[in-house]
Formats: C-alpha cells, sequence, structure tokens
C-alpha cells in the first residue's frame, strides 16, 4: 500500500520523469540519446559561433531528427544565433528556462538511444580549437611610414 501512496504522492506533486537528475544534467534529455555535449564555458566562447554551423553540417544528413537544446544561462544574443543556426539546418531548437546544472550549454540530441561513448566537443570535433585566435595579418605600412620611418 505503500508504494501506491508514493506514486500518487510523486504524480500529484507535478511531472514525474524518469532520472530527472541526469535529465536535468543533460538539458532535459537522456545521456543514450546525446550526440554531441557542448559546455557552458565553450558554448559561451566567441570562437564557437565561427565553428556552429560546421558542426550542425555534420548532422545533416541523419535521417533521425534532430534536435538542438540551448541551456537558459546563456546570454540572449548567443541563444538567438544558436537557435536561429539550428533552425536553418531544420533542426528543432530549443532554449530551457527552467532549472538545469550549469555544465552543458548546448545539447545535440535525437529522440532514441544512441549510445555514444564519445560526446564531447574536444571528442567529437578534435580539429575545432577554441583556446587560440587565429593569427592576424599585420597591418600594411602606409607609404609615409615607410619613408620616414
Amino acid at each position: 500500500m505503500s508504494d501506491l501512496e508514493n506514486r500518487l504522492d510523486r504524480a500529484s506533486s507535478g511531472e514525474y520523469r524518469l532520472n530527472p537528475d541526469e535529465q536535468r544534467h543533460y538539458l532535459n534529455t537522456f545521456r543514450e540519446r546525446v550526440l554531441l555535449a557542448i559546455t557552458l564555458s565553450d558554448a559561451q566562447n566567441p570562437l564557437l559561433k565561427a565553428q556552429f554551423d560546421h558542426i550542425l553540417r555534420t548532422y545533416d544528413s541523419q535521417s533521425d531528427p534532430i534536435f538542438v537544446k540551448l541551456s537558459g544561462s546563456l546570454p540572449d544574443d548567443l541563444s538567438g544565433f544558436y537557435l536561429k543556426a539550428a533552425t536553418n539546418h531544420h533542426f528543432e531548437g530549443q532554449i530551457l528556462e527552467e532549472e538545469t546544472t550549469d555544465t552543458y550549454g548546448i545539447i545535440i540530441h535525437t529522440d532514441h538511444a544512441m549510445d555514444l561513448d564519445k560526446i564531447d566537443l574536444a571528442d567529437c570535433f578534435p580539429d575545432i580549437n577554441l583556446t587560440e585566435l587565429p593569427t592576424q595579418a599585420k597591418p600594411k605600412k602606409s607609404l609615409f611610414s615607410k619613408l620616414f620611418g
């Protein structure tokens, strides 16, 4: 009888989710559905914006529906940029406003289990470097500075 009471208490107190801590950690989805997890600090890195279209293009060929979930902790301008990029690739995008962990800023996932071993940005895209700026060309000297030093 206590099992029935516990179940009724959980159902009456709101939504009942399987593994709610795991779902909160991965922005309301399960770990086995995640294709790519981008940390909140990487998502806020301006260098990721230039690479985000390349990241999404790798998932264009999949026939499965792809979802892009964004943390509500991201600034509005970044959330808008990532959401627009996701919709340009015909992925369903969503900005979460509810309380989640601050571990991940962007989660790209499907609607069924994929169970990938490596889901972090550094593991899935080792060619993307978010630590250093590309080398900038030296500004050209004007004719005046060439002549007079």
